[in-house]
């Protein structure tokens, strides 16, 4: 009948009842409830050791509510590291908002330390060590774009630059500067079942040198224009320590065929032409089984 949810103080409701297998109207069922213990504890924001699922039975009508209590868990990251090599120091600084919440970004009365409760995921991060190297990268994923279907979307932005910390107008610098973007669309699947996700990228890379001689070649730009697709089953029942289930993912990043279309001879061009478009194709797979033994025992 009824579907009850208490403990989240910081996650909005919204964000729970879209995992939650068992709808009222329906007739219970008990792998939906363990489903939804499983979509509960790995969103990341409740201790999965703390979720509790109590049917209440009514016998005058013959249905059941179900309460489920959580606790919730700090979920946000933050990173501030440091060390000392070679004459420098190098500092990193990374925030990580894994329950974030754009829409209220504009609400001052949600910021505490920053909007919350909406399930999207904000990174920012940046390392360096003064003029000879910084890096900078940034990433957004909502995972319920539009709000009615698990369909994900994810953005990251990145830049890096490493030189032996001249100028960039001096003709003598030595340096490497990578710009990058993607964007990202995943989508859960039903077939063969909903364990099941499809992620496609798409992503571009430059890369500009400047007499830098740790590359292909040393002063010139190249340039990587990629597609990845990438189909995976997760049955794990928590993503921190998982105790049964499996994790399977076969992907493949391809570039355009340059070579097929543009009439160039690569055996004779050199290498600053040859590789301004980077092509080719990667193929990888990953697998992972999860067995229990005996108590927190597991293969």
């Amino acid at each position: 009948n009824n579907i009850i949810i208490n403990g989240n103080s910081k996650t909005n409701e919204h964000v729970i009842r879209r995992e939650i297998r068992t709808k009222p109207g329906q007739l219970y069922n008990r792998s939906d409830i363990i489903r939804t213990h499983r979509e509960l504890a790995t969103l990341g924001y409740f201790d999965p050791e703390n979720i509790g699922v109590n049917p209440i039975p009514n016998p005058v009508d013959g249905t059941v509510d179900i309460e489920y209590t959580l606790v919730e868990k700090p979920s946000d990251q933050i990173e501030l590291s440091g060390g000392w090599g070679a004459g420098m120091i190098v500092g990193t600084l990374g925030l990580s908002f894994n329950n974030f919440s754009a829409k209220n970004l504009f609400n001052k009365e949600a910021w505490s330390p920053l909007p919350a409760g909406d399930g999207q995921r904000l990174s920012v991060r940046a390392q360096s060590n003064g003029v000879y190297y910084q890096a900078y990268n940034m990433s957004f994923v909502e995972p319920w774009l539009g709000g009615k279907k698990p369909n994900s979307l994810t953005v990251s932005l990145y830049h890096t630059v490493q030189s032996d910390g001249r100028d960039k107008d001096d003709p003598d610098r030595q340096g490497i500067t990578i710009t990058g973007a993607a964007l990202g669309l995943g989508k859960r699947l039903r077939w063969p079942d909903d364990f099941f996700t499809l992620y496609n990228e798409l992503s571009f890379q430059s890369y500009n040198l400047q007499q830098w001689s740790y590359f292909i070649f040393e002063d010139g730009q190249a340039n990587n224009f990629s597609f990845k697709s990438n189909f995976s089953r997760n049955s794990v029942d928590q993503p921190i320590y998982p105790r049964k289930g499996s994790n399977f993912s076969i992907g493949l990043q391809i570039t355009p065929p340059y070579s097929l279309f543009n009439n160039k001879d690569y055996s004779s061009l050199a290498d600053k032409e040859k590789f301004k478009w980077i092509e080719y194709h990667k193929w990888t797979f990953q697998g992972s089984w999860f067995t229990k033994l005996a108590g927190d025992l597991v293969l």
